[in-house]
């Protein structure tokens, strides 16, 4: 390992000599991990921003190990590489970058360490990413927040427009694209911004490949309940869909298909017998929590058209429509709508009638004028900004569908799963 640090500090200065040792570097790969006890003793004595093309390949021969007697060591050594190396070195060698960034997660989160790897991650994208450009590390990101559970940390790269996919300049794989789409959908459930989750999933699905892959799969699953919970209505597959994906969704996914129709007849018994009947295949899959938003946001649904039909009403009655177990299931639906401004009624719970009322709000109050003048505001300040960015262009299905084939056609269009 002497000769391999004197090259380091030898060919580090100049760009030529850096190609060099880059060269060298790629020659005796393989080989660096077979010393594996002396690369902590040579990391020491290389100052990471001086020497960040040598420092990357000795530290990434270290995390390709499986295990660690130390991985607090490694994933501090990785954190500190990520925060201070040089981008114009590590750029040389991108793969091996971002193959630091995979492992840099992967570790973190068996060990339980999954939110100390957001910051450097999110440095790590600003150093190597061109602006409205996707590379890997976006996925390793999202990765991290979701598994923190850190979901607003995710938001600020989330909100970047992403209009670039250079397969060249990142090696970036269909596999790393369908994993932001994924990641994106979950914390985008997470927070309950359902509209922005089901474009995600949708663009995880439509996705050109010629098989299906397990993300896709999972995408499409929450791409259903998601769906529903954004629109109240039941979804159809995507329209860029492929054709040969969409036979075997429908042959994969009969679960969520059923509770789909089952939805859409808004027969909250039925709901309920699809999700008994279905319960294990749910919660293996664990979906069955958005399974119950669904459930819930139909009993919501039910209640509001009653409001609309009836002046009064008994907890008896509602509880019957609603196939509900007791008049108290029901009187809980309609505190929570009553306070969440969902319905207005009053509930006399001696005589066990609901009266419901009209929307007392008169929208010509100085509050509503505010907010009224401040969504003006809004839309003034996005005209403005479409004179900069087409967003349009930039963040429609459609248009990253046709970039995506554009892309990694090179490659072939076939998903993958290995790691």
């Amino acid at each position: 390992m002497e000769k391999v640090l004197n090259i380091i500090l030898q060919y580090s200065d100049t760009k030529e000599e850096r190609k060099q040792l880059k060269n060298y570097l790629d020659k005796i790969d393989e080989q660096l991990t077979n010393f594996i006890g002396q690369l902590d003793l040579v990391m020491k004595q290389l100052p990471i921003t001086k020497y960040s093309l040598g420092y990357m390949y000795l530290l990434a021969a270290k995390a390709s190990l499986k295990r660690f007697q130390n991985p607090e060591l490694i994933l501090m050594q990785i954190q500190t590489f990520l925060l201070q190396c040089d981008p114009s070195q590590v750029s040389m060698s991108i793969e091996k970058f971002f193959f630091l960034c995979r492992r840099f997660v992967t570790i973190a989160i068996r060990e339980k360490f999954a939110h100390g790897t957001i910051y450097p991650l999110k440095i790590a994208i600003e150093k190597i990413g061109r602006s409205g450009e996707l590379t890997p590390t976006h996925a390793y990101f999202l990765q991290a927040c979701l598994a923190s559970q850190n979901f607003s940390a995710a938001l600020p790269i989330l909100e970047s427009d992403v209009f670039e996919i250079d397969t060249k300049h990142t090696k970036i794989k269909i596999k790393d694209v369908l994993l932001y789409f994924y990641y994106g959908g979950m914390i985008y459930t997470g927070l309950k911004k359902y509209d922005e989750a089901t474009y995600y999933f949708e663009l995880a699905v439509t996705i050109p490949a010629d098989t299906l892959s397990s993300i896709m799969l999972e995408s499409y699953r929450r791409y259903l309940l998601t769906s529903i919970l954004s629109t109240g209505k039941a979804p159809l597959i995507p329209q860029n869909t492929s054709m040969s994906i969409q036979g075997m969704l429908r042959k994969v996914c009969k679960p969520y298909e059923e509770f789909v129709e089952a939805f859409k007849s808004m027969d909250i018994e039925r709901v309920g017998i699809c999700i008994s009947t279905y319960m294990e295949v749910y919660e293996k899959d664990k979906t069955f929590g958005l399974i119950k938003l669904v459930r819930d946001n139909l009993v919501r649904r039910k209640i509001q058209r009653l409001t609309k039909t009836y002046i009064t009403l008994s907890l008896e009655y509602v509880s019957q429509q609603l196939n509900m177990n007791s008049t108290q299931e029901a009187e809980f639906y309609l505190l929570d709508m009553i306070e969440q401004g969902e319905v207005f009624a009053t509930i006399d719970q001696k005589e066990g009638q609901i009266s419901f009322h009209a929307d007392p709000e008169p929208y010509d109050s100085v509050r509503v004028s505010l907010e009224l003048n401040e969504k003006i505001q809004e839309v003034i300040g996005l005209a403005k900004n479409l004179d900069l960015l087409d967003e349009k262009i930039s963040t429609n299905s459609n248009f990253i569908h046709k970039m995506v084939i554009k892309e990694l056609q090179g490659g072939g269009n076939k998903t993958e799963e290995n790691d």
